[in-house]
């Protein structure tokens, strides 16, 4: 390479950071594009995927040259280079995140699925409740928490085979409502 081709490569960077100068950046992209494009194909991305980011990159490129201090003792297609490089990894993160993103939606089938019987449990639960007494539905909710029959027996100053009948009635009565809105909902 001459010493003249330096100092037009060099002008031609100087040029371009007048974001104005419609000229300087069409020689930029004429000189610059081609290389970044055969950069991206080498790692094995397709036709497409090269293009979008030889469209992201110079864009980065020119919102970044102006802001840019030439070091004549740096190589500006290393800078050229990095910026390539780092606009591939973003887009190998991004698209491996929406592949973890799609493949949660499908793990997230059994999840949505339990998400819908809790939906349907807790509707029936106050469809029911006004159908039964305040005391039957308060057992049956503090033994859904996890309390011991006769730790509910006690508190509620009740018999201890009312906690088990109340229980029965309100599992009836709840199967019975989710069999309801089932069929209603599907």
């Amino acid at each position: 390479m001459s010493h003249e081709s330096l100092h037009t490569r060099h002008t031609l960077l100087q040029k371009i950071c007048d974001r104005h100068d419609d000229r300087a950046w069409e020689d930029f992209v004429y000189y610059y594009e081609k290389y970044i494009y055969v950069v991206c194909r080498r790692i094995h991305l397709d036709h497409n995927e090269a293009e979008e980011l030889v469209q992201q990159v110079m864009i980065k490129l020119w919102k970044k040259i102006p802001e840019l201090k030439f070091d004549k003792t740096k190589r500006f297609r290393g800078w050229v280079a990095q910026v390539t490089r780092n606009t591939v990894i973003d887009h190998f993160r991004a698209k491996k995140r929406r592949e973890n993103r799609l493949e949660k939606a499908y793990d997230s089938e059994a999840l949505v699925e339990k998400e819908w019987e809790n939906y349907l449990v807790n509707m029936a639960l106050q469809n029911i409740k006004a159908k039964v007494s305040e005391k039957m539905s308060s057992v049956f909710l503090e033994l859904q928490k996890g309390k011991k029959h006769k730790q509910i027996s006690d508190e509620k100053e009740m018999p201890l085979n009312s906690v088990y009948v109340y229980q029965k009635r309100m599992t009836i009565k709840l199967k019975e409502e989710i069999e309801r809105l089932n069929k209603e909902l599907g």
